[in-house]
């Protein structure tokens, strides 16, 4: 078979080869030749037939596993030069073909022209395989700052350095969420007012012993996950740069062979938490309200005790974590404690990384159970206070910021973000509304009803509170992860991977070994959809009428705990045991 003239010519016959190798030489009139330079490519491309067609799942754990990624990179070296190879060699062949019929030198300009085209064919070669290359070593960051001891997206204290228990108020309007209702003057703190009895005492006997630290290796030993998946507010713009002080922690509990799952909602402000027993230890007396052997603060305050305050207190080994990773599991072993479950690894949600990942993906499909407003409200005389009375902090001095509510802060005080996110609202048929902005201040409502949201309406959604309780606000968070699941198809997600290389390295950190993706992906696959159940621990969940746990309350969430998984369907296709996953 003879090629068409036009593409007999150097530079048709070089770019033939640019676009598959081996082509080039055939239509210089040396098809044998131009076969056997097509034969390395033709195996790689069988190759990959013959995985995606038998073993899928190798696929999908190629791109969580580090040596793979860079043997790819080393693969597309070898191919980089194979293919300009390929391209010399074919235009050299076509020139030569030509040779026999001049009789004169071309004319400059066609030299010219051919240089320029060679260098065209040349430079977009270098292209492709670039870009190869840069998604690759992209996505091995990204994998580095997952799986790294301290989070890509952290902005570490100075070595040493102790970090300070803010006031942190529990400040809600648990009042019926309109712009125009009733003025209700409300207050909270940091410590909830509740009579308890100090002398309570937990058994120290029976408190769990500590936890090794590698876990996560070996997270599906008794046939169950359990992860513990924190929501923090860090980096750039977040309003937890120093320390690690969760917002979010709510524990997926999954039963491997069946997929049967519950997503248990710890609130941040429970009290006396239960200690291990190598950490216990160091809590021997009362403090705070709280009994021996408790934590006597907030629970999200522990993160930063064991990581920064008192390290010493949590005898994790101090050359094999980072103070972050000590944070965090001395912050899972207090939940695997409080709940009687033994905590596999942690999932660290960055918010500000989580609204970058939503966006690239498309957004999320949720359906909304009932209206959810965020807007500003202060003293009488205050511009605030304009749009509703209230006192957030009476025994603040009198023009304390404390005192009132400046309306929801958008990520970042981007201004720009507000714009944004009034773009969408005009898109979502008046569920989603903004009625006031100043500067990165708003005034929103989300009404019920099925619809879609972008990053920032999902975290403005996920992440407010003052018109509602921390307990709500769990449950939406629940229902936020439970929509990206159901929106998000890993299949689909997949292909998605270079732009998503960004955004991913700045949303997770995790302990779990990322070699075990692919048996995560197919548990995924069963659980996370109508077969979840939501619980959360909350005052009336656990029958104290208050955040500190003692006792009582202790054996009841337990007991709880140990039941979340009843009434639960089993999993679609059931959890495959926690085995591989394929699209």
């Amino acid at each position: 078979m003879q090629f068409p003239k036009p593409l007999r010519t150097p530079i048709a016959a070089a770019a033939l080869s640019a676009l598959f190798p081996g082509l080039g030489q055939a239509a210089a009139g040396k098809p044998s030749r131009g076969a056997i330079v097509a034969v390395p490519a033709l195996a790689v491309l069988g190759a990959l037939g013959l995985i995606l067609l038998f073993d899928r799942s190798s696929v999908f754990n190629g791109a969580f596993n580090q040596a793979w990624l860079t043997s790819l990179l080393l693969v597309d070296l070898v191919a980089l030069v194979y293919h300009l190879w390929a391209i010399a060699d074919s235009y050299l062949l076509a020139s030569q073909a030509q040779q026999p019929r001049r009789r004169t030198a071309p004319p400059s300009t066609q030299k010219w022209s051919a240089v320029l085209g060679v260098g065209l064919i040349v430079s977009g070669t270098f292209v492709a395989h670039g870009f190869v290359a840069s998604v690759d070593m992209g996505w091995q960051n990204s994998l580095s700052c997952i799986s790294a001891l301290t989070p890509c997206f952290a902005d570490a204290p100075s070595p040493g350095q102790s970090i300070s228990m803010t006031e942190d108020p529990v400040v809600e309007i648990t009042d019926s969420p309109d712009p125009g209702g009733s003025a209700t003057p409300v207050s909270g703190s940091a410590t909830p007012h509740v009579s308890f009895d100090p002398n309570a005492t937990f058994d120290p006997n029976a408190l769990p012993s500590m936890q090794t630290s590698d876990q996560a290796k070996n997270w599906s030993s008794d046939g169950q996950l359990n992860v513990l998946l924190a929501g923090v507010d860090s980096g750039a713009g977040g309003s937890r740069s120093s320390g690690l002080r969760p917002d979010t922690m709510i524990v997926l509990h999954v039963d491997i062979a069946s997929g049967k799952a519950a997503m248990i909602g710890v609130p941040r402000n429970t009290m006396c938490v239960p200690l291990p027993q190598g950490v216990a230890q160091h809590y021997s007396k009362s403090a705070n309200g709280c009994p021996a052997y408790t934590y006597p603060n907030m629970l999200n305050w522990l993160a930063n005790d064991a990581g920064w305050n008192h390290p010493s207190y949590f005898p994790f080994d101090q050359s094999s974590t980072s103070a972050y990773t000590r944070a965090m599991l001395a912050t899972e072993q207090a939940i695997g404690t409080l709940t009687g479950l033994t905590i596999d690894g942690f999932v660290v949600i960055n918010l500000d990384g989580l609204v970058s990942l939503i966006d690239d993906l498309g957004g999320i499909n949720i359906n909304v159970p009932k209206l959810v407003a965020d807007y500003p409200c202060g003293p009488k005389g205050t511009w605030q206070g304009k749009f509703r009375v209230c006192d957030l902090n009476p025994g603040a001095a009198a023009g304390s910021s404390s005192k009132v509510h400046n309306g929801y802060s958008v990520p970042q005080m981007d201004p720009a973000v507000v714009r944004h996110m009034q773009a969408d609202a005009a898109n979502s048929g008046g569920l989603q509304v903004i009625t006031w902005s100043q500067d990165s201040n708003i005034a929103f409502t989300v009404k019920p009803g099925q619809q879609h949201m972008d990053g920032d309406w999902a975290l403005a959604y996920a992440r407010t509170r003052i018109y509602s309780s921390d307990y709500d606000r769990m449950l939406r968070q629940q229902l936020v992860l439970k929509a990206m699941r159901n929106t998000f198809n890993p299949c689909t997600v997949l292909p998605q991977i270079p732009g998503l290389v960004d955004s991913l390295g700045t949303a997770f950190w995790t302990d779990l070994p990322l070699s075990d993706a692919s048996r995560w992906a197919g548990l995924a696959k069963a659980i996370l959809g109508g077969n979840v159940k939501s619980i959360t621990l909350d005052p009336t969940t656990t029958g104290s009428g208050s955040t500190m746990i003692n006792p009582t309350s202790w054996n009841t969430v337990k007991n709880l705990v140990a039941h979340s998984l009843d009434g639960v369907p089993a999993g679609g296709s059931g959890g495959s045991g926690g085995g591989g996953f394929s699209c």
